[in-house]
């Protein structure tokens, strides 16, 4: 199928189009600095024209999600839904990491993909490979200084039984002396020292193997990974958080339907509206609603005993999201935890959910553990993770 994979997350671009068979036609690289703006839009078209190949003719267009440069992610994505829209091709993605994990081969080991954040911070992702060299999504992508890095492989080292770790990509060159001191011989074989690739990029983007791969859904619309947000984006939010205050209160037979229309949207294996009826008549159960202007935003399910509690869900309806409501509901729990004792809290989270991940670790939840194929609709894998006061 022909195709164009245009790979811009960094300074170093690389534009690539396949022929029939998927082999390559075209190749075009260069080091455009922060000059995407300027300089993608002609390197597609050189590229379309080495490969004589009319854009009308492509069947598939993929695009890096980053993280990476925050103006070379979004000039890419453009470029590639504005090229999608005018051919009618299918318009794919995959993340920086994924494209480095999936694409360096490695077999039986903790892959680590590395990417430059600026300043000595690094864009890190963290995947499992096992025997036959299948990758899959373990953690969720982070970013911070080389020791932050190490920290987090120690943690999923453990989930894995001390896995051997391979680290790749531009980010393990340049950071290759410190990586190499605590991890001797990751760093080799050097795979995408010199930059990202978009022979990588249209290798995971065409996989369709979705979340538990670390990959986006076939067929779903296409989300910028961004890992850190813009600072500016970040203040304007907290302004508008603290002007509109949340309301906690228990939750009731009567929030039971609108909760449960909430739970559907939000989860791909939700549960009914039984079973929270259900749920609401038994004792040791915790249940809370956040309200913010008259209408519920979120809700909380947990399970308190005597010296340990589970929770199972905090849920925030998707366009009140990132307004402070999981992380009122989580300490709210948290708090009667307290009260109660209570010495252990867990809980199961898919592993490509990187914003409740980053939600638990701020109030101190920390992995314990990993269940394979844990969640029947895609057989993605499940982070338990545990809080200890």
């Amino acid at each position: 199928m022909r195709g164009l994979a245009i790979e811009a997350a960094t300074e170093h671009v690389e534009v690539l189009v396949t022929g029939e068979g998927g082999a390559p036609r075209a190749h075009v690289v260069e080091d455009v600095g922060h000059g995407h703006t300027k300089r993608l839009a002609p390197l597609v078209a050189r590229a379309l024209a080495e490969a004589q190949v009319a854009p009308a003719d492509l069947e598939w267009i993929a695009a890096d999600l980053g993280p990476g440069s925050f103006t070379g992610v979004r000039v890419g994505l453009a470029t590639a839904h504005a090229l999608a829209l005018v051919s009618g091709a299918v318009l794919a993605g995959a993340s920086s990491l994924a494209a480095l994990a999936h694409g360096a081969r490695v077999r039986k080991a903790l892959v680590v993909p590395l990417v430059p954040a600026g300043r000595r911070d690094l864009y890190a992702g963290f995947f499992r490979a096992d025997a036959r060299g299948e990758v899959f999504a373990l953690l969720a992508p982070q970013v911070g200084t080389p020791e932050r890095v190490l920290a987090r492989v120690a943690e999923a080292q453990a989930v894995l039984n001390e896995r051997a770790v391979r680290f790749v990509g531009p980010g393990a060159a340049r950071e290759r002396e410190t990586l190499e001191r605590e991890h001797p011989d990751s760093t080799q074989p050097p795979w995408r020292a010199e930059g990202l690739s978009a022979l990588d990029l249209a290798r995971a983007a065409r996989l369709g193997r979705g979340a538990p791969a670390g990959l986006p859904v076939p067929g779903a619309g296409l989300e910028p990974v961004y890992v850190r947000a813009a600072q500016a984006e970040e203040h304007v939010r907290r302004r508008v958080n603290a002007a509109v205050p949340i309301l906690l209160r228990p939750m009731t037979l009567e929030d039971v339907p609108e909760v449960a229309a909430i739970e559907a949207v939000v989860f791909n294996d939700a549960w009914p509206a039984a079973f929270f009826e259900s749920e609401l008549r038994q004792p040791g159960i915790h249940a809370r609603i956040a309200e913010r202007r008259g209408r519920i935003a979120g809700y909380s399910l947990a399970w308190l005993g005597a010296n340990s509690g589970h929770l199972g869900n905090v849920a925030v309806a998707p366009d009140q999201r990132r307004r402070g409501v999981g992380l009122d509901l989580l300490d709210d729990l948290l708090a009667r935890a307290r009260e109660l004792d209570v010495r252990s809290l867990g809980l199961e989270v898919r592993v490509s959910n990187g914003a409740a991940q980053d939600l638990y670790r701020t109030r101190g939840f920390r992995v314990a553990g990993l269940r394979h194929q844990y969640y029947r609709d895609n057989g993605e894998d499940a982070l338990v993770m545990e809080w200890r006061p």
